[in-house]
């Protein structure tokens, strides 16, 4: 069951938190009650895939995660990039530790032979492993990459979670981790490269690429060390497995 919480955490915490549902957190309790209901419902889809019977501690779950939020957005809201990254990180914290807590209280890792159908596979550790880690490298690492390198290096390091590319470097993260799981690492510099270039320019007769500097370096050097990580931990399970 820990695995089925984390998944339904990343869903519900970062895939289906949607830029105007975050800019409604910050400005309003509703926005937060809205996000809590929609983490609460996700982590009751997720258990009812393992065990319906689960239905109380996931939303207990829920509910928690809502009451966390609206501390933060109540009482822990500051523009310092320093302090942005510490009241992320034990948000984070306290989100997972209460999933941790509930799951051990419960005793909730069900028997897997319980399991049937489309229940069984949607459950099976390794396919959820994979599940979290490419999850990981999309939402979750762009708001992880994007307080990091603010809150260590300054505001030159990363853009406001508002600007800035977003869909591209998450692409790139997950094209990384995907080549070193295939053990084509040299294609990892073809990856990199593309947001290096400036679209081809023709000029009279000229035709030339430019190349850019890197804005933002730390966010960058940061992702791709995240993606070759993440790729090698998904390459070891695979090879063990």
């Amino acid at each position: 069951m820990i695995y089925v919480m984390l998944l339904a955490h990343l869903l519900g915490d970062y895939l289906l938190q949607f830029g105007y549902i975050a800019r409604w957190k910050a400005r309003s309790l509703v926005g937060v009650l809205v996000h809590g209901g929609i983490v609460t419902a996700t982590t009751l889809v997720c258990a009812a895939f393992v065990s319906p019977a689960w239905w109380p501690y996931a939303l207990l779950i829920g509910v928690t995660h809502t009451v966390i939020d609206m501390v933060r957005a109540r009482l822990l809201h500051t523009s310092n990039p320093t302090w942005e990254l510490v009241w992320y990180l034990l948000d984070q914290v306290a989100h997972l530790t209460v999933i941790l807590g509930v799951v051990t209280v419960s005793n909730g890792n069900q028997p897997w032979t319980e399991l049937a159908g489309m229940a069984r596979s949607l459950a099976d550790p390794r396919l959820l492993f994979y599940l979290i880690g490419y999850l990981l490298l999309a939402h979750p690492a762009w708001v992880l990459l994007r307080f990091t390198a603010r809150g260590v290096w300054g505001p030159q390091a990363a853009p406001n979670l508002d600007q800035g590319e977003k869909y591209g470097p998450m692409l790139e993260r997950v094209l990384i981790a995907t080549c070193v799981l295939v053990g084509q690492f040299y294609l990892v510099p073809l990856v990199l490269l593309p947001r290096l270039l400036v679209p081809v320019r023709i000029q009279g007769r000229g035709v030339g690429v430019l190349v850019r500097p890197v804005n933002h370096w730390a966010e960058r050097i940061l992702g791709t060390l995240l993606a070759l990580g993440i790729g090698l931990i998904l390459r070891t399970m695979r090879s063990g497995s």
